[in-house]
């Protein structure tokens, strides 16, 4: 296998599994634990891999970058975002998080809707569509993330009213809600959710039981929560709508 291919397939099974050790990752590739190391410093060079205690590697959600992020799970955030598009009433306003998730429910999209957005990328996305109405909110434009933020952002987003909130996470976490890794996004995403009568989020298993520094809203605010596998750790007692979708194993497609 090309050391490319062994690369996508090594970050395709950390998005899948979580954290594996080296002798499991060399099993599956069927390849020497030194292949398996040797591809695993070059992914912890870019910023997309680290090792943790005990050896285990897992993926380094905070430090990668939108692009890095937008690379792992494609067929499930598509599929989520055919989910989220699929419950949305037409004619619609909504506001639209950034995110690569949020980026797979602009694709699917259907209109008519009128979307105010500080994503660049769902701006693209829509910009062609004669059967959306889309607002983009300027500010202070942050070039990891691809999005605005900041003072701006808050004052034009207080101008603006949405039947809907489509949210991204960095991290949700069943007791501590929902958190951001950005203070400036965390303000951002908590304007939107008072900007909005229901409050939607979508996320894939990545970004359960985990927690950031910047709260945005406890679970209890967010109305209906789409993700891809069962989270038993949410409860049951949650009040929370939640919809399941659930996608084939991806990490499993080049054995």
């Amino acid at each position: 296998m090309h050391k490319a291919a062994r690369q996508r397939y090594l970050l395709d099974s950390l998005s899948e599994k979580g954290q594996m050790s080296v002798a499991e990752l060399a099993a599956k590739l069927r390849v020497s634990a030194d292949t398996v190391r040797r591809d695993l410093v070059e992914l912890e060079r870019q910023g997309l891999a680290q090792k943790n205690h005990g050896g285990a590697i897992a993926l380094d959600l905070p430090a990668m970058n939108r692009q890095g992020r937008n690379s792992l799970l494609p067929q499930t955030k598509r599929g989520l975002g055919e989910a989220v598009a699929a419950e949305i009433p037409a004619g619609s306003t909504l506001i639209l998080d950034a995110g690569s998730t949020v980026l797979a429910v602009a694709a699917a999209l259907r209109g008519p809707a009128t979307v105010i957005t500080a994503s660049l990328d769902v701006a693209q996305c829509l910009s062609e569509r004669s059967d959306i109405h889309l607002i983009l909110l300027g500010g202070s434009w942050d070039a990891r993330q691809r999005l605005f933020a900041g003072s701006a952002t808050l004052a034009m987003l207080a101008r603006y009213r949405a039947d809907i909130v489509v949210l991204g996470a960095c991290a949700i976490h069943a007791q501590l809600g929902l958190s951001a890794s950005q203070e400036a996004d965390g303000e951002v995403k908590r304007a939107m959710l008072a900007a909005s009568a229901q409050h939607w989020l979508v996320a894939d298993h990545l970004k359960l039981n985990h927690c950031e520094p910047h709260l945005v809203a406890e679970l209890s605010a967010i109305d209906r929560l789409f993700i891809d596998r069962p989270w038993d750790e949410l409860g049951e007692h949650s009040t929370v709508d939640v919809n399941v979708t659930a996608f084939p194993n991806a990490g499993e497609r080049y054995d």
